[in-house]
């Protein structure tokens, strides 16, 4: 159930990106691509939450090497790497922003980082040492796909918060 809660969020979020890129191409904004490059990051991200991509990709990188410790989920420490260089990226993007949007913006990357990349290699640690079924690796995973939803719906309330000052603007 909380994955198609999830699935849906995602999806929501992705079509919001695309709709702000669509109104930044109509204002010929410098930041159009951002948009864009975010609405199919989050389609993706949609896509990744409903067929488990990540947890497939783990395994193929696990047959590869041996992942112990935060690292037992071969897939989050790339992922948390390509994440800080593409948040680096986007700087001048968010930077772009009303200081009170690009706060939330943060605080939702934060949220959701936090959850999907942090948490999950804590949560590897513990699946090493307990196993995935275990009481406390339940626990950290559904507190890492509660983040994960805190951090899609600010990021949400930040984007219907942008739409609203641009609509005034206009």
């Amino acid at each position: 159930m909380f994955t198609w809660v999830s699935v849906l969020v995602l999806f929501f979020c992705s079509r919001l990106l695309f709709q702000c890129g669509d109104d930044a191409a109509g204002r010929s904004s410098q930041f159009t691509w951002h948009w864009y490059f975010l609405g199919f990051l989050f389609l993706f991200l949609c896509f990744d939450e409903f067929a488990g991509l990540h947890e497939k990709l783990s395994s193929a990188l696990a047959a590869r090497s041996t992942n112990t410790g935060l690292l037992y989920f071969a897939w989050a420490a790339p992922a948390g790497i390509l994440s800080l260089v593409g948040l680096a990226a986007f700087v001048p993007f968010i930077r772009s922003f009303p200081t009170s949007l690009a706060v939330l913006l943060a605080v939702s990357a934060a949220l959701f980082l936090g959850g999907a990349v942090g948490l999950e290699m804590v949560g590897g640690s513990v699946a090493e040492a307990e196993g995935v079924e275990s009481l406390r690796y339940r626990m950290l995973a559904n507190i890492e796909e509660g983040l994960e939803l805190a951090g899609t719906l600010t990021f949400i309330y930040a984007l219907f918060s942008y739409r609203e000052i641009t609509s005034r603007a206009r």
